[in-house]
C-alpha cells in the first residue's frame, strides 16, 4: 500500500514538474516576442550619430564601450556598416550579433 501510495505522489509531481516547464518556456516565449516587438517598433539607432547615453541602451554597451564607439568614429571617420564596429577595441563578433539587428551606419 505504501508503494502504491508513493507511485502516486511520484506520478503527480512529474506532472506537476512538467506543467511549471511549459509555463516557464512559455513566459520565456512571450518575453522574446516582446523584445523582437520592442526593437522592430522603433528605430534603429544610428551608430555615427548615438550620443553616450543612446548607446548605452544598446545590449551589451556599457558606458566605457560606449565612449570607445564615440571615440573611434571621431578618430577614424564615420562607420560605413554596422560591420565595421569590431574595428573598435571590446566589440567582438558576437556582441556584434547581438546589436546587428537594432544598429545602423548611414
Amino acid at each position: 500500500m505504501k508503494f502504491l501510495i508513493v507511485k502516486i505522489c511520484l506520478i503527480a509531481l512529474a506532472w506537476i514538474a512538467s506543467f511549471n516547464a511549459v509555463s516557464v518556456s512559455a513566459a520565456v516565449v512571450k518575453t522574446a516576442d516582446k523584445t523582437a516587438q520592442i526593437a522592430t517598433a522603433e528605430s534603429r539607432i544610428n551608430v555615427n550619430t548615438a550620443t553616450l547615453e543612446q548607446l548605452m541602451t544598446l545590449p551589451g554597451i556599457g558606458e566605457s564601450k560606449a565612449a570607445a564607439i564615440i571615440s573611434h568614429r571621431q578618430t577614424e571617420g564615420p562607420f560605413t556598416t554596422p560591420d565595421d564596429l569590431v574595428k573598435v577595441k571590446g566589440i567582438g563578433t558576437k556582441l556584434l550579433a547581438k546589436l546587428i539587428d537594432v544598429i545602423e551606419a548611414s
